[in-house]
């Protein structure tokens, strides 16, 4: 079946009946001699039946930015009901209720469809820019894109335009970005630069390719991108992805650090941003995907060098611009496996800010998945050597507002039902206290046992470490994230409901129990 429609808006609405059976819809740009030229190609869900079209059960609308050919006709194609095809708009006109779905506030969520890996976050003329791994078309994934939110804070985030999706080079997999601060690659100096992998051969339009690692730019402040034709790194393994680029000023050279296959990594170095010469290789047990170099500030003003890597492994050693050395054993800065593929920004001077994607499984509601808290990056030298230390950014204490417990039979309690807050608790133990320590939040049943240093979130046991006194709570719709000990230990978990409740059953056991709350939310 195919549809012909003329771009009269900026924007085409395709009809998203979320979790039926997929299949491959194709828009073609038509000139007035009647040829085709291929522009999109997605994999789309579809009622399986030909219904009524006022009848059509669809979930949402998805955009797709289509400016560029206003007054031009296109051609839908797609083996798909024709009611499908019907519903296509130029307008929005369901969407307003999507936005009214409870929804974490200061965890960053898209308004509807499946996100993954945080991509390109770059800090620019006074805006934090997320960009993100993006199916607009299902909860599940699937025709990876590049989603983008941006803030002015960290905590509250505005979803915008798509700017980047699927083509003949692949789909979309993750980058980083940069400010174009030497006027490289033929530029201006106020332009973003935007690394990423063309995953070739994960689409049918890409058949056969494999994957390479490509730029786009932006003039206008990171709101659209503009792909450029040739990859900046051709193929070295067949799906060899996830580029980072850092400028290392003592070697005066651009780093790009890059997943290769298995475990093993390399690292890159150019003067230009268009010729890479590989300096090193090397592997890491357990570890893959998703790399990132950070160089940390520990607390007694040393500089100290990780290897990051996807779940949140990473490894200390030295870095001299050409070459990393291990140095040390592998450390997790995660409790457990739900944040993943965390990346740091770039273009803030005084601090390393870390966004991780937190692997929530889809509850009912039209988006899967969420973004951590974003969190300051140091280090710190203990007793078995150099840690990352991760702790809230200073935002989220400087928003917060002190707010009180109710007291119910002798315990502290705390409910903001359905209003739009997130709650923050700040607790320290008693130094005399020898007991475990118990909470309930959102309905689920949390203790430590300073003993055996077990986290147990609904019966489910986590290994944490012993005598931690000092407990840092974030609760959000049905995430929940614990800062341990100022930050040694990070563990993020999912509530079973998303309505804010709190209950501290032993409240005696802590010399410090303040709550606060944070308003507002995505939008």
């Amino acid at each position: 079946m195919e549809r012909e429609l003329e771009i009269t808006t900026p924007y085409i609405f395709l009809p998203v009946c979320a979790g039926k059976v997929e299949t491959k819809l194709e828009i073609f740009l038509e000139d007035e001699s009647a040829f085709r030229k291929k522009i999109y190609e997605f994999m789309v869900p579809v009622a399986d039946n030909d219904i009524d079209t006022e009848q059509y059960p669809l979930d949402y609308y998805a955009g797709i930015p289509v400016e560029q050919y206003l007054g031009r006709k296109i051609v839908i194609c797609a083996d798909a009901p024709k009611s499908f095809l019907s519903c296509i708009k130029s307008e929005n006109e369901n969407n307003e209720h999507k936005m009214q779905l409870p929804r974490p506030l200061i965890h960053f969520t898209a308004d509807t469809g499946w996100t993954n890996d945080p991509n390109g976050m770059i800090y620019a003329d006074g805006i934090y820019h997320l960009y993100f791994q993006y199916n607009p078309f299902n909860t599940s994934w699937e025709n990876m894109s590049w989603g983008h939110a941006t803030s002015t804070d960290l905590l509250h985030w505005q979803q915008q335009d798509t700017v980047m999706f699927p083509d003949e080079s692949g789909t979309m997999f993750s980058g980083c970005a940069i400010s174009n601060e030497r006027s490289l690659l033929g530029l201006p100096s106020d332009a973003i630069l935007y690394f990423y992998t063309a995953a070739g051969g994960s689409n049918a339009w890409s058949k056969g390719l494999a994957f390479t690692q490509k730029i786009a730019y932006s003039l206008d402040g990171g709101k659209t991108l503009v792909k450029m034709d040739n990859p900046c790194l051709s193929t070295i393994e067949k799906e060899n992805r996830d580029p980072k680029i850092y400028w290392h000023e003592e070697t005066q050279a651009y780093i790009m650090v890059l997943f290769l296959e298995g475990n093993d990594f390399a690292i890159f170095r150019s003067q230009d941003l268009q010729q890479w010469e590989q300096s090193d290789r090397f592997t890491l047990d357990d570890a893959w995907e998703c790399p990132d170099l950070l160089r940390l500030t520990s607390d007694t003003g040393e500089t100290c060098w990780f290897f990051w890597t996807a779940d949140g492994f990473y490894y200390p050693g030295e870095f001299d611009g050409f070459h990393f050395k291990v140095q040390g054993k592998q450390r997790k800065a995660y409790v457990n496996k739900i944040p993943y593929a965390a990346q740091t920004y770039f273009g803030i001077a005084d601090r390393t800010i870390s966004i991780p994607w937190l692997r929530l499984e889809n509850d009912g509601r039209l988006f899967t998945g969420a973004y951590g808290l974003p969190v300051e990056l140091t280090c710190k030298n203990t007793e078995n050597g150099y840690i990352i230390v991760q702790k809230p950014v200073r935002e989220l204490m400087q928003q917060a507002k002190q707010t009180a417990y109710d007291s119910v039979a002798g315990e502290k309690m705390l409910s903001f039902g359905k209003d739009k807050k997130a709650a923050v608790l700040k607790m320290r133990a008693k130094e005399d206290y020898k007991g475990s320590y118990a909470w309930e939040f959102n309905g689920s049943t949390i203790a430590y046992n300073p003993e055996i240093g077990t986290f147990g979130v609904d019966g489910e046991q986590y290994q944490i470490g012993c005598g931690y006194q000092e407990f840092l709570f974030v609760v959000d719709d049905r995430i929940l994230e614990v800062f341990f000990d100022g930050g040694r230990q990070l563990g993020t978990f999912v509530l079973k409901n998303t309505a804010v409740q709190i209950k501290i059953p032993n409240e005696a056991a802590f010399a410090e129990n303040l709550v606060y709350y944070i308003e507002g939310g995505n939008t």
